[in-house]
C-alpha cells in the first residue's frame, strides 16, 4: 500500500470518527433535553401532590393570602411557601405584622404520642386549629411561633408551655410577647417535627379583653335576672 492510499485511508477513518462523534453529541443532547423535561415534569407533579396533601391536612377548600415577603424560588408553585428572609427578620415581622407570615406557616400542635406520654420527645404535627405556626426558612431551618391572637383557654397556655419558656400567673384572656422563637427538626417533611430548642415568650393579661369579658358577663347576669323575674311573674 503506497503512502497516498494510506493517507486517504486515514482521512476516511478520521471523517468517519468525526461523523460518529457528531451523531453521538446530537443524540446525547437529545437525551439530555428529554431528561431535563422529565425532571421538570416530575417536579411539577411533586408540587401538585404536596399541595393536595397540604390542602387535606390544613383544611379544604383552603384560601391563603398571596405572599408579600420574599419566597424561595423552589417553593413558588406550592401552597405553603418557603420564606426567604433571615431568622432575625422573622422575629421583627412577627412582632409588627404577623399576618404576613401566614402564607409560609403551617398550623401545628402537640402530637397524640406526646400528649399520651407514648414518647418522651416533644413532637408536633400539622393541625388546622393548632395554636402554633411552624415556618420553613430558605436556610433549611424550621422556626415555631405562637399563632397570632389572644389566648382564651388554659389548654393553649399548657400547650405553649411545652414549646416555649413562659411564666404566666395572670388571668385569661392574655396577650403574647414574642421573645425568641422555638426551632424544630423534620421527621416527615411538612407533616411532623421534633422540638429542637425551646423558645421564650411573655404572656400578659389583656386588660381590654378582660374588661370586655367582664362587661359581657355583667350583661349575661342581668339577662338571667330579667328572665328569672319574668318566669317568677308568670308562675304567680
Amino acid at each position: 500500500m503506497n503512502s497516498e492510499t494510506i493517507v486517504e485511508s486515514v482521512k476516511f477513518l478520521l471523517k468517519s470518527v468525526q461523523q460518529l462523534s457528531d451523531r453521538f453529541v446530537a443524540s446525547n443532547q437529545g437525551i439530555s433535553l428529554t431528561i431535563e423535561k422529565l425532571v421538570k415534569r416530575i417536579g411539577k407533579i411533586e408540587d401538585q401532590l404536596e399541595n393536595m396533601r397540604d390542602e387535606y391536612l390544613l383544611g379544604s377548600p383552603m384560601t391563603r393570602r398571596p405572599p408579600e415577603l420574599p419566597v424561595s424560588e423552589s417553593s413558588r408553585s406550592r401552597l405553603v411557601h418557603i420564606l426567604n428572609v433571615a431568622e432575625d427578620s422573622v422575629m421583627d415581622i412577627y412582632r409588627n405584622t404577623p399576618a404576613l407570615l401566614e402564607p409560609f406557616a403551617r398550623p401545628c400542635s402537640l402530637s397524640a404520642k406526646t400528649l399520651s406520654g407514648e414518647i418522651d420527645k416533644i413532637e408536633l404535627e400539622v393541625f388546622a386549629q393548632g395554636s402554633t405556626w411552624i415556618i420553613e426558612l430558605q436556610n433549611g431551618a424550621w422556626v415555631i411561633v405562637p399563632r397570632p391572637g389572644s389566648l382564651q383557654r388554659q389548654t393553649q397556655i399548657d400547650g405553649l408551655a411545652q414549646i416555649f419558656k413562659l411564666d404566666f400567673q395572670g388571668e385569661l384572656p392574655a396577650n403574647i410577647d414574642m421573645l425568641t422563637f422555638a426551632t424544630a427538626t423534620v421527621i416527615e417533611h411538612g407533616v411532623r417535627w421534633h422540638l429542637k430548642d425551646k423558645g421564650q415568650i411573655g404572656v400578659h393579661t389583656d386588660p381590654l379583653s378582660q374588661s370586655l369579658e367582664n362587661r359581657l358577663r355583667d350583661i349575661e347576669q342581668k339577662i338571667d335576672l330579667i328572665q328569672n323575674s319574668t318566669a317568677d311573674q308568670s308562675n304567680e
